[in-house]
């Protein structure tokens, strides 16, 4: 909910207010300066997904296009949400989580949730690089 003005108002120009600002509440739509309206963000890091980037210093010495591991994202090709990004998100439907049981408590449950995910991908792509070899 956002205060819209219906009508501006006329002033005359020695001051004298003859219709005061009309202003209402109403739920407009924003375009967001992140997405850019798209409603989703992208993770993606300057290796654009693809993993790896090129080394100027190695293609500089020899001469040839030389890559190497995306060093922002270890090669996943997107960079990890961090853990300030999911605390906002879940204050929103627990305003009473203050930041510090966040740091002690859930923070390294969140961690963990994230690095068995993480694990779990992994193991999900060898079998399926397996299966279709």
């Amino acid at each position: 909910m956002k205060e819209v003005e219906k009508h501006p108002g006329i002033i005359r120009a020695d001051g004298e207010v003859i219709m005061a600002p009309w202003i209402e509440k109403e739920q407009v739509g924003e375009l967001c300066q992140k997405c850019n309206g798209k409603g989703t963000l992208s993770n993606r890091c300057r290796c654009k997904g693809r993993g790896v980037v090129a080394d100027e210093e190695k293609t500089a010495l020899q001469g040839v296009p030389v890559d190497k591991i995306c060093p922002r994202c270890s090669g996943r090709g997107y960079s990890r949400m961090p853990s300030s990004v999911a605390y906002t998100a879940i204050k929103a439907y627990l305003p009473e989580l203050n930041e510090r049981t966040w740091r002690r408590n859930w923070k390294p449950f969140y961690e963990k949730l994230v690095s068995k995910c993480y694990a779990e991908e992994s193991r999900a792509e060898a079998a399926f690089n397996k299966m279709t070899k």
